[in-house]
């Protein structure tokens, strides 16, 4: 059993692999190409897509508690599937929203399930306290791996802006195979059958025992944030002249800085604590928002964003592997993770609608600028709650 619950690592890591959108470093710019699509426009969509994720969150997190996490990947894969399909064939603004839609369910249906799923695969395996190096580096692959596509995504944009999602379509498929084959781990019948609607209090109680929310809620704004900055990258980009072949150069310089950052999550997670980590991540992002709205330099922009890509995306797996210590003794936890992208959704959609609304009304730099100001003033105040509450939290041994 332990040899094929171990196949679990291999596969999982396939899945993350296709999870990477390939077309990520154009796909702003390949809104731009559908008609009547402009920067409002693209914050709509973005809003859709969020405003979905929001929605399907928390109950994706229950379904997935509830019926089983290998099944809700499943779910997620088929979901990912049909936003490919869409984005293929849109040729107006509403195809773009159920493309989004769609993308945001099945992100829902994997965010926290994914972690779940993995945790207990470790449990099983006798290593659930490597799981921030193992997922560290499964994750690092994950990333590294789809990096040449990216890089290529922008020749194939020479030929037709199409190409890209018909070659994401095949890996959607390939991913959708792997997930379909995970192995289910051991779980109690009896931690199965407690998972009711008659319990969802419980889940909120258990939430607030372990003083997860605080944290939860601080994680999840600033990937809100760090979600509707990323949405308009390559609007800025082209808005600033840049050739669109430099934009899966420049995106895969992130991505691969973000690989190497997840293979040695583990020992950034060894030097840090949950309260150094936030602070870190608090003054780099903020500062690199606000570079977004006063310097309009090419070199200068193109750097922001790689910065932010990179440690967004790179510093993930150890902000993860935080809560999932915080939750550690739940059997809540897809539940209690989805309350985490349950508020970045929520966030993103009103940070991406945000900044559409003021770029279309006065410039990129202005919509930056109020997005790096709300930044600040909702997370200083949740930052100073969580250090005044830091005696008396569970993580306070982190």
């Amino acid at each position: 059993m332990e040899k094929v619950l171990r196949s679990n690592i291999w596969k999982y890591t396939l899945l993350l692999i296709a999870n990477k959108r390939i077309f990520a470093a154009i796909l702003g710019a390949y809104y731009l190409t559908i008609p009547d699509v402009n920067a409002a426009g693209i914050g709509i969509i973005l809003l859709a897509g969020s405003l979905a994720g929001f929605v399907f969150e928390i109950p994706s997190g229950y379904i997935s508690d509830k019926l089983g996490h290998k099944q809700a990947l499943v779910v997620s894969r088929v979901c990912i599937l049909l936003s490919t399909t869409l984005f293929l064939v849109a040729n107006n603004i509403v195809f773009l929203i159920l493309a989004g839609v769609a993308l945001s369910t099945g992100i829902a249906f994997h965010s926290g399930t994914g972690s779940a799923f993995m945790h207990e695969t470790l449990k099983g395996l006798g290593r659930e306290k490597d799981y921030a190096s193992i997922m560290g580096k499964m994750s690092s692959i994950g990333f590294a791996v789809p990096i040449v596509f990216m890089v290529l995504v922008p020749f194939f944009v020479s030929i037709s802006f199409k190409l890209p999602f018909a070659a994401a379509l095949i890996v959607d498929l390939i991913g959708l195979f792997a997930a379909i084959s995970l192995i289910t781990p051991p779980v109690l019948q009896k931690e199965v059958e407690e998972i009711g609607v008659k319990n969802f209090r419980q889940v909120l109680r258990e939430g607030y025992h372990l003083n997860f929310f605080a944290f939860a809620l601080f994680s999840g704004i600033m990937s809100g944030v760090l979600f509707g900055v990323g949405g308009f990258r390559a609007p800025y980009q082209a808005f600033l002249e840049i050739p669109v072949i430099w934009y899966g150069i420049f995106f895969g310089i992130g991505r691969a800085f973000a690989s190497l950052m997840l293979a040695y999550s583990g020992k950034i997670k060894a030097i840090t604590t949950i309260y150094s980590f936030y602070t870190f991540q608090l003054i780099l992002y903020a500062i690199f928002i606000l570079i977004l709205a006063t310097i309009s330099t090419r070199w200068v922009v193109v750097f922001a964003f790689i910065v932010i890509n990179a440690f967004q995306w790179g510093l993930s797996k150890v902000d993860n592997s935080y809560l999932m210590e915080i939750i550690s003794p739940s059997k809540f936890k897809a539940t209690l993770l989805s309350i985490q992208a349950q508020t970045k959704n929520i966030v993103a959609a009103i940070a991406s609608f945000g900044i559409g609304f003021a770029i279309n009304r006065f410039s990129y730099q202005y919509g930056f600028l109020y997005l790096g100001i709300a930044f600040l003033v909702i997370l200083i105040p949740l930052y100073i709650y969580i250090i005044k509450k830091r005696g008396s939290n569970l993580a306070g041994n982190f």
